[in-house]
C-alpha cells in the first residue's frame, strides 16, 4: 500500500447522497480518480441504521477495516487542521 493519493472531502454539492454517488462513479469512469482496489461506503440513514459496504477486487475483511481506519484518520487531521 504505497502511494496513497488522497481525495478531499468535499462539503458543496455532496449533501444529496444519491448524487454524491453517482459524481463519484462518473469521476471513476471518467479517469479522475484512480480505478478502486478496494473501496468502502458507510451510510446512515434517518433512523441511525448503518450500512457498510467494501468492495473492489482486493477487497476482503482487513482491507476495508484498514482502509476505514486510514479514511479516519484523514478526516481528523481536515478537522484539526484545516487548509487555510
Amino acid at each position: 500500500m504505497t502511494d496513497l493519493k488522497v481525495i478531499p472531502i468535499k462539503r458543496d454539492g455532496y449533501s444529496d447522497a444519491i448524487d454524491a454517488l453517482k459524481n463519484i462513479i462518473a469521476q471513476l469512469e471518467a479517469g479522475e480518480i484512480e480505478p478502486c482496489e478496494t473501496g468502502c461506503v458507510v451510510l446512515m440513514g434517518k433512523s441511525g441504521t448503518l450500512d457498510t459496504l467494501g468492495f473492489g477486487p482486493k477487497s476482503d475483511d482487513l482491507q476495508v477495516i484498514g482502509l476505514l481506519e486510514m479514511g479516519k484518520q484523514v478526516i481528523l487531521e481536515a478537522a484539526m487542521y484545516p487548509e487555510p
